[in-house]
């Protein structure tokens, strides 16, 4: 297969009716030069069947669900176009969205997203999202942003939902990490790595992408897999010090099992944790007084 100007990058789990019409969506939508690549991440009720014979289309399928964050991270090296547009398998778009998030992206050189609806009448219109450091919950999260921005283009703090396009050359930065598990952290996992390597997050108004908001998972999600995901990204993206000293013992202690915080010290979290900080920009206490908008934990050095 040879090169394309934007890769698709789905991720479905028992979906199919939907997923059939997210692929036509993005068909019907998208003018310029694309493939799709389906993740099948363990179905059960034949999607990857479904898309078989799908021109244009190539499909991994899982034996065993992974998780959406692995599952994207896998979709990555198949692909071949120079944007990486990433969205689930339920998803509408109108005329033109993912080929203007795909100029804008490689225009600035930045990650992407448009305004986001959900699918049901009267639902609000979403134009990106903000960080919020949680303190009662798993820390990295975002809300929504109901405003109406006044300029085409501006700049968010944080991605929430697909889709979103990334560039070839930027994802190595903000890249999931293969050690993401189920659901939880995905969008923070991105986000807070853009932020650490000074990766724009743009908003653009105008196109939108229709996002199928379920009201309940249909897939186990234990607390458990969501705070592990969450350290998991702290342990990748702070230094030693700030890990050990402050998020550790202040914030994952009490929610993690004696294998998880083994875990955490495994040979594979410290070779992406040593990775990413060879690329990382922003010290440990930008998080908070640029980002999150907290006082600096007296744990954490300036």
């Amino acid at each position: 297969m040879g090169s394309t100007s934007l890769t698709v990058i789905i991720t479905t789990y028992n979906e199919s009716k939907d997923l059939l019409d997210t692929i036509e969506s993005v068909r019907a939508n998208t003018n310029c030069d694309y493939e799709v690549v389906v993740v099948d991440d363990g179905s059960n009720d034949n999607d990857g069947e479904l898309i078989a014979a799908s021109p244009n289309v190539s499909v991994i399928r899982h034996l065993e669900r992974i998780g959406v964050g692995a599952s994207r991270e896998e979709g990555t090296r198949c692909a071949t176009g120079e944007v990486l547009a990433f969205i689930d398998g339920h998803q509408r778009f109108t005329q033109g969205c993912l080929d203007q998030c795909w100029v804008i992206s490689l225009d600035h050189n930045a990650i992407v997203t448009p305004d986001v609806c959900g699918f049901e009448i009267g639902d609000r219109l979403l134009h990106g999202a903000f960080f919020v450091r949680k303190t009662q919950s798993p820390p990295f999260s975002s809300e929504w942003r109901f405003v109406t921005p006044r300029q085409r283009i501006t700049s968010i703090s944080s991605l929430r939902a697909p889709a979103y396009v990334i560039p070839r050359d930027v994802y190595p930065k903000v890249r999931w990490s293969r050690l993401l598990r189920g659901w939880g952290g995905s969008e923070a996992c991105v986000s807070l790595k853009a932020f650490f390597t000074k990766t724009p997050i743009l908003h653009l108004h105008g196109p939108i992408s229709y996002h199928k908001f379920k009201t309940k998972f249909h897939y186990e999600v234990t607390w458990d897999e969501i705070w592990r995901n969450h350290a998991l990204i702290a342990r990748i993206c702070f230094s030693e010090a700030t890990w050990y000293d402050y998020w550790l013992p202040d914030v994952f202690h009490e929610h993690l099992s004696e294998a998880t915080r083994q875990e955490m010290d495994s040979d594979a979290v410290k070779a992406e944790h040593l990775e990413f900080q060879q690329i990382k920009v922003r010290p440990d206490h930008e998080f908070w007084t640029r980002l999150a908008f907290q006082k600096l934990p007296p744990a954490v050095n300036q």
